[in-house]
């Protein structure tokens, strides 16, 4: 288990180093939140690894939403030695969402996650259930009903605490080890996308979030990290453009180190990616193709979800 549970993860880490948060966040519902230009009815994504040996299919991806744009079910197949099916289902009731119902092949993956809602129809608390998942979540609210607090509190004694500072932009997230042992990460934001974060790990690293460019990077700072990414920020709103030659320059710096990339895609009319080259370098260098195909909400498809052999040519000298 241990050993599928690795594979999984180290698939999963480019997906996730794709999205926006690292943190705890309310779970997102609508289709404009996952980065659609125009509502979709669902989106099938398709994950093919790609080396000097040639490309092999890894993973498959749908998720589906309801005619009011809301999600109803993310659906994870993975494929290779160590194969899995799971199945993330959002259950609504009189509008809300009710519960999330987490159905895999690896049983022990099963789990389900009940929300409770005030009279006002406010989140206050999930309580999630499961062999590996077993949680319970609070919600609090700043004076503008936006969400100031998350906490949440697992059943083997670790717990995680994130606060939202919507003034600035700030997400500041707090994890409680069983043993006691505390780390801290900061997350700034500028408008919805992620900008930048550090860690109490290593705060003298910063890592950007450079959408321009399509990619993450780390850089070291010798002075306090909040500070540093909070003028960057006034820069990118002083002049777009300056900033975005200033962050082209410390990204290519010797010193910064690139973590994720995808330096190269096609989009739709729409503006909609439907193929992209995505490099994971944490660890070691690891490259896929990653093809989209979207049906829009009025009955349009663009996009699919075959090997794209003319694609892979245009891009397989890029490392």
């Amino acid at each position: 288990m241990k050993i599928k549970l690795c594979i999984l993860f180290s698939i999963l880490a480019i997906i996730t180093n794709a999205q926006e948060s690292e943190h705890l966040t309310p779970p997102v519902l609508y289709w404009h939140s996952y980065g659609f230009q125009k509502q979709v009815d669902f989106a099938k994504i398709a994950y093919y690894r790609s080396d000097s040996t040639g490309y092999e299919s890894t993973m498959a991806e749908v998720i589906s939403f309801n005619k009011e744009g809301k999600i109803i079910q993310k659906y994870i197949s993975i494929f290779g030695k160590y194969p899995s099916q799971t199945a993330y289902n959002y259950i609504y009731k009189n509008g809300l969402l009710d519960s999330i119902n987490t159905v895999s092949s690896a049983k022990n993956f099963n789990s389900l996650q009940k929300l409770h809602y005030d009279a006002k129809g406010k989140l206050q608390k999930i309580i999630a259930t499961g062999v590996y998942t077993n949680f319970i979540e609070t919600y609090t609210y700043d004076q503008a009903g936006m969400v100031a607090s998350i906490e949440r509190k697992h059943k083997n004694g670790s717990t995680v605490n994130t606060r939202f500072d919507h003034k600035t932009n700030v997400v500041v997230e707090k994890n409680y080890s069983a043993r006691g042992l505390t780390t801290e990460a900061t997350f700034v934001y500028d408008g919805d996308e992620l900008f930048a974060s550090f860690t109490t790990v290593d705060k003298n690293v910063v890592t950007f979030y450079d959408n321009y460019y399509r990619s993450h990077f780390k850089t070291p700072v010798n002075t306090n990290p909040l500070s540093y990414i909070l003028d960057w920020r006034k820069k990118k709103h002083a002049s777009l453009t300056s900033f975005q030659d200033q962050i082209g320059i410390l990204r290519d710096a010797r010193t910064s180190k690139i973590i994720y990339d995808i330096p190269a895609e096609a989009r739709n009319q729409q503006g909609d990616w439907i193929k992209q080259l995505q490099i994971d370098r944490q660890l070691s260098t690891r490259r896929q193709l990653v093809f989209q195909q979207l049906k829009y909400a009025d009955g349009t498809v663009s996009g699919g979800t075959e090997m794209d052999l003319l694609f892979e040519r245009k891009v397989q000298r890029i490392k």
